[in-house]
């Protein structure tokens, strides 16, 4: 793969990690233990926005790691987690764009689960990652996962 050999996109150190490790036969499961469990979601969605991984089955990878995730063994949220990313997803949404937040903050408030809420926040990055530049999508997903991560 171009990007392994040549570093020309300048990838953090994580998604580096994981694109060298996917080779679509690893588990979910596997692949998170090199990286940090909670983001491998976050991660492979990033890479698919780059176009660096894809599906042949024209389903999304991130769509698949989701179908197969609930195999997996990762915790749910509680609650109290589930809240408080919800709560700072859309506070962080209208410090970034104002009143234009309304659809995006309308998406993140009707989530029923922590599932779509997650899928929710990713989509919601990689728009903030083109619409505004990588920084600002990093930025959001930060508060997120701080908020994620203070809330235990």
């Amino acid at each position: 793969m171009h990007e392994v050999q040549t570093r020309d996109l300048g990838l953090r150190a994580e998604l580096r990690r994981l694109l060298i490790l996917i080779d679509g036969n690893t588990p979910v499961s596997r692949l998170a233990t090199f990286v940090r469990g909670s983001e491998i979601d976050f991660l492979i969605a990033e890479l698919e926005s780059q176009a660096l991984i894809a599906s042949d089955s024209g389903v999304s990878v991130a769509a698949q790691m989701a179908q197969t995730a609930a195999a997996d063994t990762a915790p749910e949220p509680t609650e109290a987690q589930v809240q408080a990313v919800r709560r700072t997803a859309v506070r962080m949404l209208h410090e970034l764009l104002g009143p234009g937040a309304d659809t995006m903050t309308a998406r993140i408030e009707r989530c029923r689960d922590s599932r779509e809420l997650r899928q929710a926040i990713t989509e919601i990055r990689q728009t903030l990652d083109r619409h505004l530049g990588a920084s600002t999508g990093q930025k959001f997903l930060d508060e997120v996962r701080r908020a994620a991560e203070n809330t235990r």
